[in-house]
């Protein structure tokens, strides 16, 4: 997912994404919690990130953890509007919150980016459980 990042204290958008691995032992339970780990990124700087992805009927809802060397601890959180936008477009895009200390400080909009046909063979695995966090930053 990515798109872009601004605080309010000075309203400039800087390019944000984040890439992760989601887990749940609980795969036929649409609202069971998806954990993962991965990476932001925020400007210049790669972040390790850590959150949590819950399917709904309404649309997938996200909430990100990670620590910015010049900004300090940061946590997103939001969730996709099915039919906001245009059906296609409220699909892949993710309005967030972003907070510092519980308190709002600005706002982010992420998309995947990549192809949708391709998306149930490049997203979807089934891993052990020992496995499931690979290769993602921790």
């Amino acid at each position: 997912m990515s798109g872009w990042l601004a605080l309010d204290s000075d309203g400039v958008e800087r390019p944000f994404s984040f890439t992760i691995r989601a887990f749940t032992t609980r795969i036929f339970s649409l609202g069971a919690p998806r954990y993962f780990r991965g990476t932001a990124r925020l400007g210049d700087h790669q972040c390790p990130c850590e959150g949590e992805l819950r399917i709904r009927l309404s649309g997938p809802h996200y909430w990100l953890h990670f620590r910015h060397p010049e900004l300090g601890e940061l946590y997103a959180e939001g969730q996709k509007q099915y039919g906001q936008g245009g059906w296609i477009q409220s699909l892949i895009t993710c309005p967030l919150t972003v907070y510092q200390a519980d308190r709002p400080v600005g706002k982010a909009r992420v998309a995947y980016r990549d192809s949708m046909l391709a998306f149930p063979f490049k997203a979807l695995r089934l891993v052990d459980e020992r496995h499931a966090y690979q290769d993602a930053a921790s």
